[in-house]
C-alpha cells in the first residue's frame, strides 16, 4: 500500500487536516497557501508555490527567443506608472 496514503475526515463544515507528514512532504510544515480544485472526480491539492513556478516556466517557454522579459515588463509597467 502506498506510504502517502492517510485516511482524513471532513467535517460537517467542509474541514480537513492534511497530516503532518504529508505537511512536510509538500513542505507546508508551518502552514502556507494552496490551490484546491476538482478533476476528473477527484480534489486535487497543490501549493501556490509550485503553481506559480509552474506558470514562470511556461511563460519562459513562451516567450523564449522573444527578446521580451519580465524585467523589461516591470521597468515599462513602471514608467507607465510614473508618467501618469
Amino acid at each position: 500500500m502506498n506510504q502517502n496514503l492517510n485516511l482524513v475526515h471532513v467535517s460537517k463544515n467542509g474541514r480537513l487536516s492534511i497530516p503532518a507528514k504529508q505537511r512536510k512532504l509538500i513542505g507546508l510544515e508551518d502552514g502556507g497557501l494552496v490551490m484546491m480544485w476538482v478533476e476528473e472526480g477527484e480534489i486535487r491539492i497543490r501549493t501556490a508555490e509550485k503553481i506559480m513556478a509552474g506558470l514562470q516556466a511556461e511563460a519562459k517557454q513562451v516567450f523564449a527567443g522573444s527578446g521580451f522579459s519580465v524585467d523589461q515588463f516591470l521597468a515599462e509597467r513602471r514608467e507607465d506608472f510614473e508618467t501618469e
